[in-house]
């Protein structure tokens, strides 16, 4: 089977490692992936797997000229990918936009399957007009979600919905190396790491801290990520009025993919404290690094974080329960917590599995 994986983002905004994920699940099934995205993604050597860098910077254009050169560069891959014999075509979308509808409508015409792997099922920060998600829909032949939250939001959509699968989100393995618990010290050190948003709950995070601290001082905080669409001087004075500052690192940018593992290797616990949450590429990043984690008990993160098992669980947006969670860590429950969820991450999250599955829903359509 012959697929074209069209996704634009790709290394510009760390969408490749999922990219790359599915594809190397994808070619390890027999299938032959022709990946389609940005000049910024870096090639990987995949078995069966080939990258076309057809979408050029498409992120320093006015909006005008970026939807004019989206659907020039989208056409581009469509009349490659049926140049090369394809027949899927699958797409990776966080929201359904009228650029998302057009790219559809481009695709329907040339006549390929389109599976959409829809990451967010309601956006977190606008509205998606209903009118506009009624016909993307409609003009998808399967839908692939990663859990049963997003399954269940979606069904209950009044919206005719063609074929919807659930197949989880893999692991991180393919990209980078385990890495061992730090060694023996006087403080555990916890780890906020990515993208920084308001729904991300770090302000919640921080005035639990403050809580740890009045009862335990061997623990130390570090922060790394980019704020968007949230204010960084609102943080900065959190911190400030919290009497935080020897206690904290904080490194409010973009980090690089170099720079990851070294945050990691230092961290013995992450902590991903969000209001709300479909999927966390960072949860499923920092089990595969193998570091234990604490999250807020949304049913999203309910179904791979069992509580005391493989990670911890505390009540979302409450900051003494998120305090008491952090106290209660020893390094022999943050190494026990550790080694269920490297296993769960080596045999439910591999891709090669995922990649079987993903290929048997596009043989139903």
């Amino acid at each position: 089977m012959k697929v074209a994986l069209i996704e634009p983002v790709g290394g510009h905004g760390g969408m490749d490692y999922y990219d790359y994920g599915l594809a190397f699940g994808l070619g390890s099934n027999l299938c032959e992936v022709d990946y389609y995205t940005c000049y910024q993604t870096i090639p990987r050597d995949f078995k069966n797997v080939v990258t076309h860098h057809v979408f050029k910077d498409l992120w320093a254009k006015s909006k005008l000229k970026k939807l004019i050169y989206f659907l020039y560069y989208y056409r581009k891959a469509i009349k490659t990918a049926k140049k090369r014999k394809s027949e899927i075509a699958h797409l990776h979308f966080f929201s359904l936009s009228p650029q998302n509808l057009l790219a559809l409508w481009m695709l329907k015409r040339s006549g390929l399957r389109i599976v959409v792997t829809i990451h967010d099922v309601n956006s977190f920060y606008k509205a998606t007009n209903h009118w506009i998600e009624k016909r993307c829909y409609r003009l998808m032949n399967g839908v692939i979600v990663h859990n049963e939250t997003s399954y269940s939001e979606l069904t209950n959509k009044k919206i005719k919905f063609p074929p919807i699968k659930v197949i989880r989100h893999g692991n991180y393995k393919p990209f980078i190396k385990t890495l061992p618990l730090p060694k023996k010290k006087s403080t555990i050190d916890l780890l906020f790491f990515g993208q920084i948003k308001k729904v991300k709950g770090l302000d919640t995070l921080l005035r639990a801290f403050a809580k740890v601290l009045e009862k335990n001082k061997n623990f130390k905080l570090t922060i790394a990520g980019r704020p968007w669409k949230t204010e960084l001087e609102y943080y900065f004075k959190l911190i400030e009025e919290l009497g935080l500052t020897k206690y904290i690192e904080t490194h409010f940018r973009y980090i690089e993919d170099v720079e990851v593992a070294q945050f990691y290797s230092k961290a013995d616990v992450v902590v991903l404290p969000y209001q709300r949450i479909y999927q966390s590429g960072v949860l499923l990043l920092s089990m595969s690094y193998g570091r234990t984690t604490i999250t807020s008990d949304l049913p999203a993160f309910k179904e791979i974080v069992k509580d005391h098992e493989n990670g911890y669980l505390f009540k979302v947006n409450d900051e003494i329960d998120l305090a008491n969670c952090i106290l209660q860590l020893s390094r022999a429950s943050i190494l026990e917590t550790t080694t269920q969820a490297q296993k769960m991450m080596d045999t439910e999250y591999d891709w090669k599995t995922i990649g079987k599955k993903t290929k048997e829903f596009y043989n139903k359509l």
